[in-house]
């Protein structure tokens, strides 16, 4: 733990009332984004975002984060209250929710763990699917989902030889996913999701890493967290989570459930790539533990009946990529 030095860091937290906190540093995502954890003299807490903003990118980015979190709270949903921003300078004040997240309840508290995952998928997420997409929020359509996966078609020994996947999952992607899209958070996993069992509703999930958020299929966050590569859900817990999200949305669950499979496999042929150059090419090797279980999400999602047609270029996919892990 340090305190917060003299600079521009600790001009913005004096400015904001926060001088002199000591700041710890929190571990962080993929992203080059950092955080820490600021302890006030009184004892109050923040968490502090220090985010890139050295080109347009990085500068969307960060708008992106206090533009969809504006909306979550909008709607009454517990993304973290801003305190503080200095856009120029990519530094953000947020409110801390604390250490509760999912992943870490499902290793010590199962049971809440399964409260807050049923809160999830019977609350949160169709609270969030009834909402009006914002206009500012990206729509691709079929083609431009099925498009995600050319990260890992691009990183294949031999493309040419899944030159039908792309295609065909756009085919399903239209088959299996009727009706207008709903904002997805994208990242709904269980790191990115706070337990705030003292707070009522569909509040009592807080969200984080929230700012790739985009107008798709509905099902598409469900889909992130049950078919979670970075860990498994317990034997039933996937079936029943499905089943809660289908009964609030009044859906059938078999519809639900082929949606599930191809927005799984649309979502973990994507991160198969993304996991296989965080670890060969920008020096993270931790996220070469969660091929293995990528993999298996995908065969699990392309056995679905309903993606029959999928399997023959998936299967050429796989044999291709064997060697990642």
């Amino acid at each position: 733990m340090t305190v917060v030095q003299e600079g521009g860091d600790e001009a913005f937290l004096r400015a904001a009332g926060w001088g002199g906190a000591v700041l710890s540093a929190l571990a962080g995502d993929a992203s080059a984004r950092r955080y820490g954890r600021l302890v006030r003299a009184d004892g109050a807490t923040a968490i502090l975002m220090q985010a890139p903003v050295s080109d347009a990118a990085e500068q969307g980015s960060l708008a992106a984060f206090l533009r969809v979190g504006g909306h979550l709270r909008a709607l009454g949903l517990s993304a973290p209250e801003i305190r503080a921003v200095d856009p120029a300078a990519g530094l953000v004040l947020i409110e801390d929710l604390g250490d509760a997240t999912l992943a870490r309840l499902l290793r010590g508290d199962p049971d809440m763990a399964r409260e807050a995952y049923g809160v999830m998928a019977g609350e949160v997420l169709p609270h969030l699917a009834r909402a009006e997409v914002p206009d500012w929020a990206a729509r691709p359509d079929a083609g431009a989902q099925a498009g995600m996966i050319d990260l890992t078609l691009g990183m294949l020994p031999d493309p040419g030889g899944v030159a039908d996947l792309r295609p065909v999952l756009e085919a399903a992607l239209v088959r299996l996913c009727p009706g207008p899209p709903v904002l997805a958070l994208r990242d709904c996993h269980g790191d990115n999701l706070i337990w705030l069992p003292a707070r009522v509703g569909s509040a009592r999930v807080g969200l984080l890493d929230h700012q790739d958020a985009v107008a798709l299929p509905l099902g598409y966050d469900l889909a992130s967290m049950v078919d979670d590569p970075r860990r498994d859900l317990p034997e039933g817990w996937r079936e029943a989570l499905i089943a809660e999200f289908a009964g609030t949305m009044g859906l059938p669950v078999a519809e639900v459930a082929a949606r599930v499979a191809v927005l799984s496999l649309l979502r973990n042929l994507r991160i198969l790539g993304i996991f296989h150059r965080l670890a060969s090419a920008l020096g993270k090797p931790a996220y070469r533990a969660f091929l293995p279980r990528t993999g298996a999400l995908i065969d699990r999602a392309v056995a679905h009946p309903a993606l029959s047609e999928l399997r023959a270029p998936v299967a050429h996919l796989r044999r291709q990529t064997e060697g990642w892990a």
